[in-house]
């Protein structure tokens, strides 16, 4: 996957090479050739996953309502933009998220895997992801102060979930212990925005989805943010944004697979450097 990412950045450095030249200073004097904002995430988080087996048994499971997750969750990102020409930009975005709750006690029977956890075991759940982004970006309209165009690129979802419960009935103990991993391929297309409102201000949003339907599942992904940097030095600033990120996996229940929908949104902020 890293292979079909770098494929990305390196269209977007051929397409800048075409047409590359060299920077001219920018109209407030900052620089603008390379972007690296990283910061803390607090997010409100939503996983409804399915995991069926090759016998059958399937079900919805929602790890916050079910399984007692936290619905919100601290984390951190880190996103590069390199503006290879006046037009032409490329960008890599990484976010991981992890979480664990032991000594919940279920209020309901669920189907995970195969295996049936009845009402009143006490559960153990955890589930991680991790989510890495490359895009091409083209300014369609680009002035001193503004530019507008469409993006493209792909990425790669890594994804974790395990649920593990103990009774004891009769005077024997029963073990339930049922995890599985997924990986997938999340491409996107859409459009950017950056406006500076000021010398030191700009304003910045991004917008990006896509839907496909081949064989027997339907995958969709939804990626949004608001952002507005300050700069109050020429190559250090601070940021905040509202991201929202949505990814849908839905193999069917003739499956046995890990799918389902899981949602971020929230607030961040962050460093932002420029050189």
């Amino acid at each position: 996957m890293k292979t079909v990412i770098a494929a990305v950045v390196a269209t977007g450095l051929l397409a800048g090479s075409a047409s590359a030249q060299p920077t001219a200073s920018t109209w407030n004097g900052l620089p603008d050739r390379f972007q690296v904002d990283a910061g803390y995430f607090r997010i409100d988080a939503n996983t409804l996953l399915r995991y069926d087996s090759p016998q059958g048994g399937a079900g919805e499971v929602d790890f916050e309502q079910d399984l007692g997750l936290e619905e919100t969750a601290d984390t951190f990102w880190v996103d590069g933009t390199w503006r290879l020409g006046r037009r032409h930009q490329v960008k890599l975005a990484f976010t991981r998220l992890s979480r664990e709750r032991a000594g919940n006690s279920l209020q309901r029977e669920i189907v995970w895997g195969g295996e049936t956890y009845e009402a009143g075991l006490t559960t153990t759940a955890a589930s991680s992801s991790e989510i890495l982004g490359g895009y091409y970006r083209f300014a369609l309209y680009r002035n001193d102060r503004f530019e507008i165009g469409p993006t493209v690129g792909v990425g790669y979802l890594w994804l974790d979930a395990r649920i593990q419960a103990t009774a004891t009935v009769n005077g024997q103990s029963r073990t339930l212990d049922e995890g599985r991993s997924m990986g997938s391929v999340t491409g996107a297309v859409g459009g950017y925005a950056n406006a500076w409102l000021a010398r030191k201000l700009v304003a910045r949003a991004d917008y990006l989805y896509i839907k496909v339907s081949p064989e027997s599942f339907d995958a969709s992904v939804t990626d949004w943010r608001l952002a507005a940097d300050y700069y109050f030095t020429r190559n250090v600033g601070v940021g905040a944004q509202y991201k929202y990120n949505r990814y849908s996996y839905d193999r069917g229940v003739l499956k046995s697979e890990l799918g389902g929908e899981i949602t971020y949104q929230g607030g961040q902020v962050f460093l932002s450097l420029l050189f």
